[in-house]
């Protein structure tokens, strides 16, 4: 509970106040005129309670030459004080309804706004829910921070994902070979822009193979003549041999064609029964002589069929195939194509070797078959070696050809636009799987995951506070309602209920006002236009004390409230009393600053109605030097007596001996009595008579006027307005006062109020 506003200095019209002697109780009432400074007492008292310094910044006195300070002193004597531009602490128990709470809670300058709702919300909600708006706020915050981390994440992968939308670039999936694959495509991207000239390159071929007829060569070595007898050639043989010449046996044959068979063409003796002769006739006939042709044929062929030359030429045809093959090599991945020549010359000599011998022997004995299975087998085998190095190329040949005969089908197939989207496409599957690319991936994941789960905390946080919301906005609008009626309000709240609208949750409600809703903004009718300024400061009160009633501290709370009976009628004077007692019993402390003497008495007569020893502090805020204020007691009944009664008093005062200003006084006589026969004769006695024409009606007064009664008065009443009158005359300054003179018609004055009859 704050004891006493101990000093205040350097802060509006408090430039050098103080209030020590002022000590404050349960309740303290304090008094001011207007501008003389309850709005800055209001504000230091909401500083203290906020911590707030630059509340106080902004009512530094103007010309003042002290710097701010204050010191308040709080229950046991514990002083808090603001000096050097802060608090010493914070003073959270301080609930203040001003002004101040009005434009940030309700509205100001007739609008309600977002600002308004949210902060009223805070306020109806009170610390009730600190702890869930707390929850809120930290799981926003998180929330925030971790949506943000992922930004950050997305915006530093924004430059790998050209083309795609950053989903579609996380689920590439990964590709082996990459780089051959997307040089590939490169290569056929040129080519597809080049088809015609690729198309026309020639492509390798496969060769042909150097062929032998091993069959025929056998079936040539197996030629033989039945009717050749062997002897007969034996003797022929012998006899070529004696001649010794290399065409003896031609010759023979030749010159055998000239004889008869009976005589020898040369001699012409008899040689039919000659055994030689007949050796040669069976040697040298037809059959044979084809024999022998064929026999020595098959010699040339063998001969020609080994040349060397072969395998020059099959060499000679694979080198244009390389040649070929080398121009596709960069459109088409071609393995080299290469011929043993070497190899095959070396195969081929010893096939030739093989072959010529058989050949050879043959041509040596015409008529003898030769050539067994087993040396068939061999010289196809010795053959087969041959032709190895030969289809080896070409089998390299025919790889090369099959590539490049797809390649020139799918170069036709290709277009321009879906290779370049080709391209694009593994060029980002190549990036999406970079090293760094990957890491960023992989700290995105779990900021997003991190964002999940922040996001259901969030969640929670706010289905807890909306629960809470939900239950005390109900409670809070029946209490707002019951207040308002109590006031004698024409409006009413309606559809009061709280939301997340622009992230930080507000209020929502709507005022029901002669059976019409009225917008809080827009209209018409509107909040600015259909409610005066009586029922936007009663909403506002209304708002304020359904709050602080249900406020679990209110048993520890200083409540102050600035002016709250501002434009209210005499019904909303009366139950803001009421409000005020219920405050006043359920509080640690009540603080009411106000510029009517009239409500602060009524207060005061209230709250002693309820306990007579009820603690009351009654001060003011008195004008001091310079016009500044300052803290002073009051006299709450002298400053709320009417004119007659502050008139009687001081009277009463002289008479008694109390001394007193003898010209106040004596101007005083006339006035008190006036006032009277007001109010002994009311209704009667018009308002507005002078003393002598009050006199003049009672002595005129006839039956059965009341005034007759008053009648037995009217030579004293002469006598007094005889003495009394000249103190209200120009020249009263001049008239000597005669104390015992006053005194005498001072007590005649007061024996005409008292017993109605002269003394």
């Amino acid at each position: 509970m704050l004891e006493r506003i101990a000093e205040i200095q350097g802060i509006g019209l408090l430039h050098q106040a103080n209030g020590k002697p002022c000590t404050c109780q349960k309740a303290t009432l304090v008094y001011a005129d207007n501008g003389r400074g309850k709005s800055t007492l209001a504000t230091i008292f909401r500083s203290a309670s906020s911590g707030n310094a630059a509340l106080i910044a902004g009512f530094k006195t103007v010309d003042g030459t002290l710097p701010p300070k204050i010191v308040l002193q709080f229950g046991s004597g514990h002083k808090v004080s603001f000096e050097n531009g802060g608090w010493s602490e914070q003073r959270p128990e301080l609930l203040i309804f001003d002004a101040d709470f009005i434009g940030r809670n309700v509205h100001s300058g007739g609008a309600v706004s977002t600002d308004h709702r949210k902060n009223l919300l805070e306020f109806a909600l009170g610390e009730a829910a600190v702890a869930a708006r707390a929850a809120v706020d930290k799981t926003t915050s998180e929330s925030k921070a971790a949506s943000e981390k992922v930004q950050s994440f997305v915006g530093q992968l924004s430059g790998y994902h050209l083309g795609l939308t950053l989903a579609q670039f996380e689920h590439l999936p990964q590709v082996s070979d990459i780089d051959a694959k997307l040089a590939d495509l490169q290569k056929r991207l040129v080519a597809a822009g080049n088809v015609a000239a690729i198309q026309a390159k020639p492509v390798p071929k496969i060769l042909a193979e150097p062929s032998f007829d091993i069959d025929g060569l056998f079936v040539g070595l197996g030629l033989s003549l039945k009717d050749v007898h062997a002897d007969a050639e034996k003797v022929v043989k012998q006899h070529i041999a004696k001649l010794g010449g290399t065409g003896a046996e031609n010759w023979l044959s030749q010159g055998r064609q000239f004889g008869n068979g009976n005589a020898c063409p040369f001699c012409d003796q008899d040689i039919s029964s000659n055994d030689l002769v007949r050796a040669y006739q069976t040697h040298f006939n037809a059959a044979y002589g084809d024999l022998k042709t064929a026999v020595t044929a098959l010699l040339g062929t063998v001969t020609t069929g080994t040349a060397a030359n072969i395998i020059d030429a099959f060499a000679q045809s694979v080198g244009v195939s390389v040649a070929q093959a080398a121009a596709w090599v960069e459109n088409v991945p071609i393995q080299a194509i290469s011929f043993d020549a070497d190899a095959a010359r070396g195969a081929l000599a010893t096939f030739r070797e093989f072959v010529v011998d058989l050949a050879r022997r043959k041509n040596a004995t015409p008529a003898e078959s030769l050539g067994t299975g087993e040396e068939k087998a061999k010289a196809a085998a010795l053959w087969e070696q041959v032709l190895i190095p030969v289809r080896s190329a070409n089998a390299a040949i025919k790889a090369a050809e099959g590539l490049i005969t797809g390649y020139k089908g799918q170069l036709i197939s290709d277009s321009v636009p879906q290779l370049e989207q080709q391209i694009q496409q593994l060029q980002a599957t190549k990036r999406r799987y970079d090293p760094k690319v990957v890491e960023l991936l992989g700290h995105l994941a779990a900021a997003r995951k991190l964002v999940e789960a922040a996001d259901k905390a969030k969640k929670a946080a706010r289905d807890g506070l909306d629960s809470l919301m939900t239950t005390t906005l109900k409670k809070y609008q029946t209490s707002i309602n019951a207040l308002l009626k109590n006031f004698g309000a024409s409006f009413s709240l309606k559809g009061m209920s709280a939301n997340f609208r622009g992230n930080a949750p507000r209020s929502e409600y709507g005022l029901l006002l002669r059976g019409r809703d009225v917008a809080l903004e827009g209209g018409p009718p509107s909040f600015a236009t259909a409610l005066s300024d009586g029922d936007k400061r009663t909403l506002a009160f209304a708002f304020f004390i359904a709050s602080t009633l249900e406020d679990p501290k209110l048993a520890t709370r200083t409540v102050v409230i600035d002016d709250p009976m501002c434009s209210l009628d005499v019904n909303r004077r009366h139950h803001t009393r009421t409000v005020l007692k219920k405050l006043h019993s359920k509080a640690a402390q009540l603080i009411v600053l106000a510029h009517d003497a009239y409500f602060l008495r009524d207060l005061r007569d209230a709250l002693r109605k309820e306990n007579k020893a009820a603690p009351i502090a009654i001060f003011q805020l008195a004008a001091a030097p310079n016009n500044y204020t300052n803290f002073a007691s009051l006299d709450i009944d002298k400053e709320c007596e009417s004119v007659y009664f502050q008139h009687h008093r001081l009277l009463n005062d002289y008479a008694a001996g109390n001394g007193g200003d003898l010209k106040a006084v004596a101007k005083a006589i006339r006035p008190m009595l006036e006032g009277y026969f007001l109010r002994r004769f009311p209704g009667i006695v018009p308002k507005g008579l002078l003393f002598g024409e009050i006199v003049t009606l009672i002595r005129d007064a006839v039956t059965p006027n009341p005034l007759c009664h008053a009648k037995n008065l009217v030579d004293v009443l002469n006598e007094i307005n005889s003495y009394a009158g000249k103190f209200h005359h120009d020249a009263a300054d001049s008239v000597v006062i005669v104390a015992t003179e006053l005194k005498t018609f001072v007590e005649k004055s007061l024996s005409v109020v008292h017993k109605g009859a002269p003394l």
